[in-house]
């Protein structure tokens, strides 16, 4: 079952108010029926989106990050697709742990690597 658009923009909706005070802002790009959401910090000036959280089959996910095992060592976990690493799963409904979540592993991530240019074939 895909998640459907309604519960992405409750997802987001959640997240900006968990988060409003921060300078945290968040997006989602449809990939396979499913949505990946974007964490920006809004105070770098140069800051780029970091992928942050899963959402397939309308339950939300984070990645096994090192940083969050004390934090959600015994929170429930799953698979968001099939291949995938087991994650966590979150629950939408707690604001507070959704906040502590982001403020710990935000910072952490990566910036995303940039796309390469396309190659155009001669002919």
């Amino acid at each position: 079952m895909a998640t459907s658009e309604g519960f992405k923009d409750f997802v987001l909706e959640i997240l900006d108010s968990a988060l409003h005070d921060t300078q945290y802002r968040f997006s989602a790009k449809k990939m396979f029926g499913e949505y990946c959401i974007y964490v920006l910090e809004t105070s770098c000036l140069e800051a780029l989106p970091k992928p942050i959280f899963l959402l397939c089959d309308e339950t939300l996910f984070v990645k096994q990050h090192a940083v969050l095992k004390p934090l959600l060592d015994s929170s429930p976990k799953g698979f968001p697709y099939q291949g995938a690493k087991e994650s966590y799963i979150l629950d939408v409904d707690s604001a507070e742990l959704l906040r502590e979540v982001t403020l710990v592993l935000a910072p952490t991530l990566p910036l995303p690597k940039p796309k390469k240019a396309k190659k155009t074939s001669k002919k």
